[in-house]
């Protein structure tokens, strides 16, 4: 099969996870099961001087779920990889931060290769629980557990703080979702926002902000010593008709969304895409999946408005589907599109069934 190397992720290296000096004596927790996560919800050389500049400006995310093809893509992408964040530590039923086995085999790997220079390397923590039933994703009661007033919020920010340094990480990223329209939960992470940004730096961990599509984060003057990601990807999915995850207006709409910010701006855009059954279920599909069924597919066609592919197929059950999927000339359009705004700095979801 032909190797198909996503667009974000040519000339791009990874760093060791963690610098063998930096660590400290703190214990780190892991846990043996970790949630089985579905969403979250990151071969042409002409495409290189679209993607890196003079400076690194490119990251990726690793999860701990689907390690199959991640390290023989890291192998495939060159040497400009700026950000690598490991998706992601979480939390147990007690509400304690642990970092999965699969991430903590992963930094295990990566604290053992020394091929790598200078790539910024980031935990992420999700607001995601382990419980007795089995799991809860994106914890909005966790969340007022964790936050809830000043006092919370800082004694989360120093637990987590002081994890990430212990596994030696140069930063932090939060990436707690589903807070939506509820104000008061939005205000409680404003706080814990300033609280992180201000103990991570007397640390000397940098931060990374993940915000959803519809973060109203123009309510709020939030610390210019940070980076923020805007989560540019799910415009359909679950629970919508068929479409792109992205599309060019949509794009255009987070990058002035994001122009309110003082801190440095981040776009994260996602390969593959999703297939939907016209029994009104929906599935997530990867670029190498999406490209071998197409192959079987027909109706086959590119939409202009966001560059995805978009076929059709009937399964062995006799159940019509239809495919939107972006593969490297979609990431590069919308890279483009981005770059054009004036924006350089891009984070790809994920490593992982691009080849």
């Amino acid at each position: 099969m032909k190797k198909l190397i996503p667009v974000l992720l040519i000339g791009i290296l990874l760093l060791t996870a963690c610098k063998d000096e930096e660590q400290q004596d703190l214990d780190i927790h892991v846990i043996k099961d970790p949630i089985s996560q579905t969403s979250s919800d990151k071969d042409d050389e002409t495409v290189q001087d679209d993607v890196t500049s003079k400076e690194k400006n490119t990251g990726v995310w690793i999860t701990y779920w689907d390690l199959d093809t991640a390290y023989e893509e890291l192998d495939l992408i060159g040497k400009d990889l700026d950000t690598l964040c490991y998706f992601a530590a979480y939390y147990d039923k007690d509400n304690e931060p642990f970092i999965p086995e699969g991430s903590a085999e992963t930094i295990d790997k990566r604290k053992q290769d020394k091929t790598f220079g200078d790539t910024k390397n980031y935990l992420t923590f999700v607001n995601d629980k382990l419980t007795d039933k089995g799991s809860s994703l994106k914890d909005t009661k966790l969340l007022y557990d964790l936050l809830g007033n000043r006092d919370k919020a800082k004694a989360h920010a120093e637990k987590i703080t002081d994890m990430t340094k212990a596994a030696g990480f140069d930063g932090i990223e939060i990436d707690y979702e589903a807070i939506k329209k509820d104000q008061e939960l939005w205000a409680h992470f404003y706080d814990f926002v300033n609280e992180l940004v201000e103990i991570a730096g007397k640390k000397g961990l940098k931060v990374r902000i993940l915000f959803e599509p519809s973060a109203p984060i123009d309510k709020y003057d939030w610390p210019k010593d940070a980076e923020y990601v805007m989560m540019c990807y799910n415009l359909y999915g679950y629970g919508t008709n068929p479409g792109p995850k992205a599309d060019l207006a949509f794009l255009k709409e987070m990058v002035k969304k994001m122009e309110v910010l003082s801190g440095e701006k981040n776009f994260a855009l996602a390969s593959g895409g999703f297939d939907f059954a016209s029994d009104g279920s929906v599935d997530q599909i990867d670029t190498v999946s999406a490209i071998n069924l197409e192959k079987t597919g027909f109706d086959s066609h590119i939409d202009e408005n966001s560059g995805d592919h978009v076929f059709k197929y009937t399964d062995d059950e006799g159940m019509d589907h239809e495919v939107w999927y972006a593969d490297q000339d979609t990431l590069k359009l919308w890279i483009k599109t981005i770059k054009e705004s004036g924006y350089e700095r891009i984070t790809i979801w994920r490593l992982g069934g691009n080849i």
